[in-house]
């Protein structure tokens, strides 16, 4: 058996400035430099010893093999170094010199990769991919594939094209996956050569994969500037949930989920969210009570700060969105296994080869046990969540609430995606056996979660997706979902979900039983389970679906004055997507006891960093081009408000939903709600006619017409203070206050 060991070289100075190297001869960096030197000792740690060392005949190359090498010990390493003019870096042609961000202004993005990752395009007046491949391969060939034969073993340092055409070369991967495959400066991946014994079948494996992940993995840990004590990557859930109980973050229910509590906090902090005010931020994101800016010295203190933590850290690398193509990599560093086994749990999973060449675009840091000094650091207080979208990184502190770590990959969506014609939307979204797909709006509390996990259709996903071009995709894995005063009659799909692999946060158990008691809100009404997709039987997976037939705008109407159901034009989609309104119910956010009104945009204005005009433009858009059927549905309170009147009836709601979906309210009458302009449907299968009235809920009609009248108002008020310039028609069709 011999060793072959293929790196690519370390930073050069055109890499720094991003620019088209190719076959141009640049020198590295000093941080390439630092990169080569600990790339040898990383190999010296092996024991291998090297026979031959090949590279590239540009001086990048040769000095990161030099480098590399002399950090071994003579009698360990052939030092002369054999350069190849088959190993050079792909030519540019006219690109070579040029900064990649000013070719993407001019010529687009995926033009742009297509120059630098397509197999078979060439750059003006440059090299393919094929190109190289048909210059790699004979060298493969008749030169390593011998001197592997005579049990040599070679390091061969190269650039990341020509190392893209060697692994294609030696069959380890094909020319339709080779353009998504990314090398790393300096990272040694090991390679154990074996002579099958039959003509042509030479086999080359990686030697130990997880080895070479982890080398490239510790590099961006390294550049992140953390230095922890133990750091563990993608572990699986039984080994965090072992963790976590050995660790006494956690116990284990009669069913085997994990038991978390988050102590002070048990919902978001929204008032210690900021993003940071620079040039990609300044004149993009819609500054206000939400989204509050904070100086990018200030966020650099905390993030210096916080990089002197010496402990264990728990790292999940996985993506946000199923989609191909407009999925992102993300990274999630906690100092909780519990947090980790949470994230794990909400975003998708790698699989082993895209974990190997994992680069993310986006990274949360969240150090639970570690507080601000509001005074000194510019924080409103000890908890914080820093958005900076110039250094894709994110950090939060001083909260052990698992949702801050959801909701800030949403927020960072909500940023991005707009500019890719993607729809971001807080929404759930679920299936129909005939392939109609149904999006459900709402704020926590509104019954997202609740109303798409239904039986007889398949969940997609029950809190965050995008609407594309090609229809609509889950941003997560996993459901989020609340357990106040769950039940299995009312909830069967999320009660069953309870079990080995899911977390409970902030939910009381029965100390004997270890049962957990889903009515008792002694530690908070925001009590939650995190649960993979696949816990939903029927979840589609990978979690996408066309464009929907039926979108439901879900709120929860704290005045009990508000019909269970209506029907929307596009004019009033239009309107009650800007205005938002429902109740803040108690937990979701600290310092919420009751629920109180409020007009929050897109359904979600906590999580939207651009203005709501951004986001509104693209559902209209979509809902007339896509002909989709708009409803609002109340599942607040009906014959009084909060604190007089009930709930509405789930499995009233349920019918209502079930008669959006099947078509049954397109063939019903309707009559005009004056005060709200809203068509409400005079009958719905399964639900009492006077259920669809709320004036006829209430005993007292004049209290029911002041309390309308004045909700109708707060709407007006609402629309005429945020959007003035809002069309004419979609200022008609709200409610006449």
């Amino acid at each position: 058996m011999s060793i072959l060991i293929l790196m690519r070289h370390g930073q050069s100075i055109w890499n720094l400035q991003n620019r088209f190297t190719g076959g141009i001869d640049v020198p590295l960096t000093r941080k390439g430099i630092k990169q080569a030197k600990r790339s040898g000792q990383e190999l010296k740690k092996t024991g291998i010893s090297i026979d031959y060392v090949f590279s590239s005949k540009l001086s990048r190359s040769i000095e990161t093999a030099r480098c590399a090498i002399n950090q071994f010990k003579s009698s360990k390493v052939n030092k002369k170094i054999i350069k190849v003019s088959a190993l050079n870096e792909r030519d540019y042609g006219d690109l070579s010199g040029k900064y990649k961000d000013e070719l993407i202004k001019t010529h687009g993005e995926k033009k742009v990769l297509d120059w630098r990752r397509s197999f078979k395009v060439k750059p003006p007046n440059g090299e393919s991919l094929e190109d190289v491949l048909e210059r790699v391969k004979p060298f493969l060939n008749k030169k390593i594939i011998p001197l592997l034969k005579k049990k040599k073993n070679i390091l061969l340092v190269a650039h990341g094209n020509a190392l893209r055409a060697f692994r294609c070369a030696t069959g380890e991967y094909s020319i339709k996956n080779i353009n998504n495959v990314h090398i790393p400066p300096c990272v040694p991946v090991i390679y154990e050569y074996k002579n099958s014994g039959k003509k042509n079948k030479n086999i080359l494996r990686v030697k130990d994969s997880k080895t070479n992940i982890t080398s490239k993995f510790t590099y961006q840990i390294e550049e992140l500037g953390l230095k922890p004590s133990v750091i563990h990557r993608n572990l699986s859930s039984k080994e965090l949930i072992k963790m976590a109980v050995e660790r006494n973050e956690g116990v284990l229910t009669k069913t085997g989920a994990l038991s978390v509590t988050t102590g002070q906090y048990t919902g978001r902090s929204p008032e210690d969210r900021f993003i940071v005010d620079d040039k990609l931020t300044h004149k993009t994101v819609d500054w206000g009570k939400i989204n509050k800016p904070f100086p990018p010295k200030k966020f650099d203190q905390v993030l210096n700060k916080m990089r002197k933590h010496e402990g264990e850290l728990f790292v999940f690398d996985g993506w946000a969105g199923a989609a191909d193509g407009t999925r992102l990599p993300v990274r999630m560093i906690t100092d909780h296994a519990w947090q980790s086994l949470f994230v794990k749990t909400m975003f998708i999973e790698p699989t082993e080869e895209e974990l190997e060449y994992h680069e993310p675009k986006f990274t949360v840091f969240n150090i639970n046990d570690f507080e601000a000094r509001p005074e000194l650091d510019g924080t409103r207080t000890s908890t914080f969540i820093l958005l900076n979208f110039t250094k894709s990184l994110a950090i939060i502190g001083g909260t052990r609430y698992g949702g801050e770590n959801k909701k800030t990959i949403f927020g960072v969506l909500n940023f991005i995606l707009p500019g890719k014609d993607i729809m971001p939307m807080h929404c759930s979204a679920n299936l129909g056996l005939n392939g109609d797909t149904a999006l459900f709006f709402g704020l926590s509390g509104t019954g997202k979660t609740t109303l798409s996990a239904d039986p007889k259709r398949m969940l997609i996903g029950d809190d965050e997706h995008g609407w594309s071009d090609d229809g609509i995709f889950n941003f997560e894995g996993g459901c989020y979902a609340k357990t106040i005063n769950l039940s299995r009659k009312a909830e069967p799909q999320i009660w069953d979900a309870i079990r080995d692999g899911a977390v409970l946060e902030n939910v009381v158990l029965n100390p004997k039983t270890m049962n957990p008691d889903y009515d008792d809100d002694s530690l908070t009404e925001n009590t939650r389970v995190v649960y993979p997709l696949d816990y939903i039987p029927g979840a589609v997976i990978p979690s996408i679906a066309g464009h929907p037939k039926s979108i439901i705008f879900l709120t929860a109407d704290a005045f009990g004055v508000l019909p269970p159901i209506s029907k929307l034009t596009t004019d009033g989609a239009m309107y009650h997507f800007m205005a938002g309104y429902t109740s803040k119910l108690a937990g979701t956010e600290r310092g919420i006891i009751e629920p109180q009104p409020t007009f929050s945009h897109c359904f979600g204005s906590v999580f939207m960093p651009r203005p709501a005009e951004v986001y509104a433009k693209m559902l209209g858009e979509r809902i007339v081009k896509h002909n989709t059927n708009v409803y609002l549905v109340n599942t607040g309170w009906s014959g009084g408000p909060y604190g007089v009147g009930k709930r509405f009836q789930i499995q009233y709601t349920r019918k209502m939903i079930t008669a959006v979906l099947n078509g049954s309210l397109e063939k019903v009458n309707y009559e005009k709600n004056k005060v709200f302009n809203l068509d409400v449907p005079k009958t719905c299968p399964g639900v009492p006619s006077k259920v669809l009235d709320p004036k006829k809920t209430w005993k007292n009609k004049k209290a029911y017409d002041k309390a309308a009248k004045s909700l109708a108002k707060m709407f007006a008020e609402n629309f005429k203070t945020k959007y003035k310039k809002a069309s004419p028609n979609i200022k008609k069709a709200g409610p006449k206050g």
